[in-house]
């Protein structure tokens, strides 16, 4: 029996994790699965240590209320790692977490084997990640095709897979869908993602909240649709619209929520990967803790923070971040986009598909599916 430990830090990586997951089994059939995940990859069978939530953190500043704790999960898990003895680690984004748990399990297994999924952005900020990762991971799994250089040149063998989340249904007749939800032809419809975490909500959802009633008074027949990574974010984010005028809902299915909007309000993140496959046009917006933002903008070394315009290298999705993040000017991209009399949806979305090539969306074998094949080969 194979018996691979694997941790995902957020609900990105859990859905990765997932999809790894199942086809690790579908090509070996007898693995043993230990770890650290959210509900997708505890679905798959993995056993869990602790609650995906306590570790799904981002920011400088954010995390300082928590440092001691999550100091304690880091040696629980790596001292866990150790008395299980697996024939492989796998660790998935969140390098705060990860990256930190693997050098703790390498100093006290020094033999064990270890596999990063979702190489950290050293083209982004702290270029010398990559020669830390290369002193302690055995190889690492990209998800951009211009990483692997960045890493090879420092002795860590890296092999770009593409984007695992394009390997969702996603949902291109928005007219059916429309039908599905029951929403008239008139009706102007924003999907809305505040944030998979507490902290975001609660930044995003006043500046989101003063932003659609701008909109309302344009659009009387408005519907937003919340996209949200948790049930219990429901009651927080009906505290922000006591006496909305507009209507609004919770989608239960994120993708169809995507595909049915005419525009989207995302937040910076893999959402954005998600909503542009569904064809929807965007603009990104996000606020950090300013301390946070602050010590992120020395460091920082890209002109852009959604990977769309990343690679692209120009700004296809309008991004509004920190103190452009207004509801002002939130209302005024939308704006744009819901006007039919020009063609700025049309040209966002005719630039975010070629964008989607370039990530392998119309590849012939799924992302996890190489990743599973390559983890087998070299590692089981």
């Amino acid at each position: 029996m194979a018996k691979i430990y694997i941790i995902a830090g957020e609900i990105s990586g859990d859905f990765i994790g997932a999809k790894i997951i199942q086809n690790l089994k579908q090509l070996h059939s007898n693995i043993e699965l230990l770890g650290i995940g959210g509900p997708q990859m505890i679905e798959t069978g993995l056993k869990t240590l602790f609650s995906i939530s306590e570790i799904n953190m981002m920011g400088f500043f954010e995390i300082l209320p928590h440092i001691f704790r999550l100091k304690k999960r880091i040696i629980q898990t790596a001292q866990n790692i150790t008395s299980h003895s697996p024939d492989l680690l796998i660790t998935i984004d969140s390098p705060g977490f990860t990256y930190r748990v693997a050098k703790l399990a390498k100093t006290l297994n020094p033999k064990l084997k270890m596999v990063h999924i979702v190489a950290p952005s050293v083209w982004a900020y702290k270029p010398e990640r990559a020669a830390k990762y290369a002193q302690i991971y055995d190889h690492l799994l990209a998800l951009l095709p211009f990483e692997p250089p960045y890493f090879e040149q420092v002795g860590l063998s890296c092999t770009y897979i593409g984007h695992p989340i394009i390997q969702q249904h996603f949902y291109p007749d928005k007219k059916s869908l429309r039908e599905e939800f029951t929403i008239e032809a008139t009706t102007k419809v924003i999907s809305v993602t505040p944030g998979s975490r507490i902290g975001e909500i609660s930044r995003h959802m006043p500046v989101f909240r003063k932003a659609l009633d701008i909109i309302s008074k344009n659009y009387i027949d408005l519907m937003i649709i919340f996209v949200l990574a948790n049930k219990e974010h429901k009651k927080i984010i009906d505290k922000f619209l006591v006496g909305s005028s507009f209507k609004y809902s919770f989608g239960d299915d994120k993708l169809k929520s995507f595909a049915v909007a005419d525009v989207a309000l995302a937040k910076s993140g893999t959402n954005i990967l998600e909503i542009a496959a569904s064809n929807t046009p965007m603009v990104v917006a996000y606020k950090l803790n300013q301390v946070s933002f602050w010590l992120l903008k020395r460091m920082i070394k890209i002109k852009y923070a959604s990977l769309v315009n990343i690679i692209a290298n120009e700004e296809v999705l309008p991004e509004l971040i920190q103190a452009n993040c207004s509801a002002q000017n939130i209302a005024k991209e939308l704006l744009k986009l819901l006007d039919e009399t020009n063609n700025k949806a049309r040209e966002q979305t005719k630039k975010t598909r070629k964008i989607l090539e370039i990530l392998g969306f119309y590849s012939a074998e799924e992302p996890s599916m190489v990743a599973a094949k390559l983890i087998i080969e070299k590692f089981l």
